[in-house]
């Protein structure tokens, strides 16, 4: 009996630092902490080469340029001649190459050289044999530059040589420096291409009636 009464101290300070155990044990298991290491990652950019894809994340810094116009053309200040004669209008088309510089994601500057053919139609009240028309032909240097991702406003100048081929007796085949200025708007829809329409003005420095027009059209670039 004496020997049981000693004991029952010891098994209960067993029993209650068992259960103290337990609980802590328990507690521990049910705290649980969780470690943030910054923000999460920003998702990747859209795959594949498609629309706003390619010309925000994939076109490249550089890139050649093949450039092609078709453009209608209004004479503007060419006097009535002495026979009657009077340019109507006309067309003609351009052909241009550069390298397409993109200095930021939303600003091209494209250095290029082309050449250019208008024909300026002679409307003769006599009814002439000889065709009157002009042939407006240009080489040329210049620069455009494009602001924007998809829809790009365009700015654009050139400098060169112009000369004109004509039947008119009182008209020279003469040439000189000519000169152009003319805006755009672009689209780039489609990876490697842009396309928009564009009006500029056009002047040559020929002697014997300097011939001046409007060309209103479209165009097209691809880019390589």
């Amino acid at each position: 009996m004496k020997t049981s009464r000693a004991l029952a101290p010891v098994v209960l300070s067993l029993g209650i630092a068992c259960g103290a155990t337990l609980t802590v044990a328990h507690t521990a298991r049910a705290d649980r902490y969780y470690v943030v290491y910054g923000p999460a990652p920003a998702p990747p950019p859209p795959p594949g080469y498609g629309g706003y894809g390619y010309y925000y994340y994939y076109e490249p810094r550089y890139a050649l340029m093949l450039g092609g116009d078709v453009e209608g053309v209004v004479p503007i200040g060419i006097p009535r001649f002495n026979d009657g004669q009077d340019l109507t209008g006309g067309g003609g088309f351009k052909l241009r190459i550069g390298e397409q510089i993109r200095l930021r994601r939303w600003l091209r500057i494209t250095p290029e050289i082309g050449y250019g053919y208008d024909h300026l139609f002679a409307a003769n009240a006599v009814n002439d044999v000889i065709d009157d028309s002009w042939d407006m032909h240009r080489v040329f240097g210049g620069v455009r530059v494009a602001f924007g991702h998809v829809v790009t406003p365009v700015v654009y100048g050139h400098l060169g040589y112009g000369w004109r081929v004509t039947g008119d007796p009182d008209v020279s085949n003469e040439g000189g420096v000519a000169f152009d200025v003319g805006g755009a708007l672009d689209f780039r829809f489609i990876p490697h291409l842009a396309f928009g329409a564009h009006i500029e003005y056009v002047t040559v420095d020929a002697p014997n009636y300097g011939p001046q027009w409007l060309a209103l059209g479209v165009h097209a670039e691809l880019l390589f």
